[in-house]
């Protein structure tokens, strides 16, 4: 690549993801963002911003949650937190690794145009589930 060139942030962000994800097995993702996330200091609730209501716009969400998504800028483990998000499409209602969820939805959808897209599922999810499927 041209070193003039600059690759598409949310294009970069997905080769992160890819990165961790060919890297790092996925319940070591989960471990590691339990006891190194900065965000483990605070109420798990500040990183939740509810179900898509109608009064939720991208502009209202970036307002209400900066402090929450500046703590993430600063984590050492923000690649991995959005990488298990994004990886097992965790993206629906909560700020991972800085990023709202639509945010989130881009980089999963720059993952699929770079042919890098896998979703997979922790054991945990696996077993709820299967448990909703009974």
């Amino acid at each position: 690549m041209n070193a003039t060139m600059k690759l598409d942030p949310v294009a970069d962000l997905a080769l992160r993801v890819a990165a961790v994800r060919d890297s790092v097995a996925l319940p070591d993702i989960e471990s590691t963002v339990e006891e190194l996330g900065e965000c483990r200091r605070y109420d798990a609730e500040r990183w939740y911003l509810g179900t898509g209501s109608s009064s939720r716009t991208i502009a209202r969400d970036l307002i209400r949650t900066e402090e929450e998504r500046e703590v993430c800028q600063g984590c050492p483990v923000r690649d991995r937190y959005l990488s298990l998000a994004v990886l097992t499409g965790d993206t629906d209602d909560s700020i991972h690794g800085g990023l709202l969820p639509v945010q989130q939805r881009e980089v999963e959808a720059a993952l699929y145009r770079q042919g890098n897209a896998v979703v997979l599922m922790l054991p945990s999810r696996v077993d709820h589930v299967a448990e909703q499927a009974a």
